[in-house]
Parts: C-alpha cells; structure tokens; sequence
C-alpha cells in the first residue's frame, strides 16, 4: 500500500506539479482511502519526505552502481558516474516536474533540493566521500571530504540550475576538473609561529 500511494504521487506530481496534488487525490488514484493516507504518512508534508526519501534512495544507489563500473582511472570512473547522475535527474519525471515548476514560481518539493536537502545531500554526501577515501587514498580525509562536498554541491547545481551552453558530458567534465583541482592543489605551507 505504501509503495502504491508513493507511485501515485510521483505520477501525479510529474504530471501537473506537487502543488496542484492533495492527500485525496493521491488516495483516489491509489485506490486507498483518505484516512489510510493520513494514518501512513500522517500529512501532506509526511507524504512529501517519503516520496523524495524513496526517490533519493533510488537516485544513489543508481550512482554508487556508476561509480563501481570498472574504468581505467579513479577519475574516468567519476566523471562516469557525475554524467549518470545528470542524466538520470534530467531524465526523472519528477525532477523535471520540479524544476519546471519552480521556474514557474512555484513547488514546494524544490526545497528538497535545496534548502532542506537532506535525504539527497547528506546521502550523497556520505556515498561520495568514501568512494573518494578508498580511491584517492593518496590524499588525506580533509581532501577527500572537501572534494566529495564540491562534487555533491555543483552536481546538484547543475540540475537545478543546468548551464545553457555545456552538455551533459561537458558539465560531468566541469565537475571532475573541479573535484580534482581541490585535490591535487598544493598544501599551504604551515604559517611563521609568532613569537
């Protein structure tokens, strides 16, 4: 029942935008009643985190498999997987129905996006930064972790806010450059203790 009214929502949500749904009208196309809705998710917002927690979970486990196909570098294997990740979010009828919305003005699922992105960012977050840990071990977890945030950051920049004049291939190319310079930039020296 929980996956049908999830299913449901999604489709409705792409279809005229997740401020035009409401919990009946999720529970009509669910064949559910009203009142099970509430029990479950408890209310339009409950509802809201369920359907962008069940999306971001597929969303990252679609970018670990990326990261984990095999690839002459670390880093070809990353910008492999920031390519599949920007072109599965473009592709994602619910994300696109997002951002079309909130261009329009309006959506109240971009802030999951943004301002309250938790689900996606910090999950992102914690797949990026140990993927990085175990293939760039060269580099200390400060690295690491500055460059996995600089990843999940312009990623999630990029599709909300794609560039007109790069390609997808082009953006995953941007991006890697990016992560890469943060990890390969050279250590400042240590500063003249003050005496």
């Amino acid at each position: 029942m929980r996956d049908d009214v999830l299913d449901a929502a999604r489709t409705m949500a792409a279809e005229k935008g997740w401020d035009c749904v409401s919990l009946s009208q999720v529970a009509a196309r669910a064949e559910v009643s009203r009142p099970t809705v509430y029990k479950e998710f408890g209310s339009r917002g409950g509802l809201s985190r369920a359907l962008v927690h069940r999306e971001a979970e597929r969303f990252l486990t679609g970018v670990d498999h990326a990261l984990r196909q095999p690839a002459s570098t670390a880093t070809d294997a990353l910008a492999a997987a920031i390519l599949y990740a920007l072109r599965e979010a473009q592709e994602n009828v619910l994300v696109a129905s997002v951002i079309k919305a909130a261009r329009n003005g309006t959506d109240s699922l971009l802030p999951y996006l943004t301002a309250r992105s938790e689900p996606v960012v910090t999950g992102a977050r914690h797949l990026v930064r140990s993927w990085c840990q175990t293939h760039y071990r060269q580099f200390d977890t400060v690295r690491t972790d500055q460059a996995a945030d600089v990843i999940v950051r312009l990623t999630l920049s990029h599709i909300v806010l794609p560039p007109p004049e790069h390609s997808l291939r082009e953006s995953a190319e941007v991006i890697t450059a990016a992560a890469t310079a943060v990890l390969a930039r050279p250590t400042a020296p240590d500063a003249p203790s003050k005496h």
